[in-house]
């Protein structure tokens, strides 16, 4: 799994990249909605605020007034600095019970959206930092526009923060959004792709070099007709360095895996094809040749599969691995795989 943390300064489109990023297929974690649910009326986290605060920061129904919270800690760096104390600890904990699950679900790129990464947290500890930015009077007319904040305000809200330009040669990418809704779409999907290519090498994790894609006949002749869920996924294994052929029929499959140049490590195929592709894996006797080739018990296909991208539900052919069901939130109709 691929952990990565995206940040950026106020008004500078970091919600939108991340937005941009979920529909892509990234899991995400929101640092913000964390805070929130630590901030929940009834927990320790808020206890502890109402303490260090005074219960002129609660809501008559006990919950936060955060404005009432904002204007106590804007411009007293000792005071931003308890509140953070009291708050980080316990999102920290969570996003990594979140990091966790993700992990074990075999989510191979997960995005933690976290606006004060530089500020309390160490950078160090994800795989790669992407940084959204843009030039600091677009940030203020932002401001001025979508909260309705005077000059000062807005200069007081982005004092709050790092200044970006000491963020950016501690980034490894920089997401710069200071033209058009579609230019900033570009400059996103192009750090995505990066990302979603280095995400598959980093879940590959085992000595494999070759994979076969099969379908059915009927299905589709060549590449171009063949179903989109193989397409999708040869780009996905030819990201992890991985020689990717595509076939059609039972027959192709076993002239593939009669080739003593390049034998496929692994087969995966359509559900159509999948029985057929197993009955001549079988006939080949490629199981034992595999059982040697691997030293990792996963499947390459369970964390390599379409599960975090979307597409058509796969099989993977191998010794003792029966196919992972897609991901529920993506394939809310699917059955997962016996």
């Amino acid at each position: 799994m691929l952990n990565v943390a995206l940040t950026g300064n106020i008004a500078a489109g970091k919600s939108t990249v991340i937005e941009l990023f979920r529909g892509w297929g990234a899991t995400i974690i929101d640092a913000d909605e964390l805070v929130r649910q630590a901030q929940a009326p009834g927990g320790e986290v808020l206890a502890a605020i109402a303490q260090r605060f005074g219960s002129d920061v609660l809501e008559p129904n006990g919950s936060l007034d955060r404005a009432a919270l904002r204007s106590k800690v804007m411009g007293d760096q000792a005071a931003l600095d308890a509140l953070n104390a009291i708050v980080h600890p316990a999102v920290r904990r969570r996003r990594d019970d979140l990091a966790r699950e993700a992990r074990e679900r075999g989510d191979v790129l997960v995005v933690n959206d976290i606006p004060l990464l530089f500020e309390v947290l160490d950078p160090g500890q994800f795989d790669v930092v992407v940084l959204v930015d843009a030039g600091l009077p677009l940030r203020r007319t932002r401001l001025r526009a979508m909260r309705g904040l005077s000059n000062e305000e807005a200069d007081r809200m982005i004092a709050m923060q790092m200044p970006a330009e000491r963020k950016r040669p501690r980034s490894d990418c920089v997401i710069d959004n200071d033209g058009s809704l579609p230019q900033l779409e570009r400059a996103a999907r192009e750090v995505f792709e990066a990302l979603r290519r280095r995400a598959a090498r980093a879940a590959l994790g085992r000595p494999a070099q070759s994979l076969l894609l099969a379908a059915a006949d009927g299905e589709g002749k060549g590449t171009a007709s063949l179903p989109s869920a193989l397409n999708a996924i040869a780009g996905r294994y030819a990201d992890a360095g991985l020689a990717v052929r595509r076939v059609t029929g039972g027959s192709a499959v076993e002239k593939a895996l009669a080739r003593a140049d390049s034998p496929p490590d692994a087969i995966v195929a359509t559900a159509g094809a999948a029985a057929t592709a197993e009955r001549a894996w079988e006939r080949a006797g490629r199981p034992g040749i595999l059982a040697l080739l691997s030293d990792d018990p996963d499947p390459v296909a369970v964390r390599l599969d379409l599960r975090p991208w979307g597409g058509d539900r796969l099989r993977l052919i191998e010794p003792g691995a029966h196919g992972v069901a897609p991901r529920p939130d993506l394939f809310p109709s699917a059955n997962p795989l016996g």
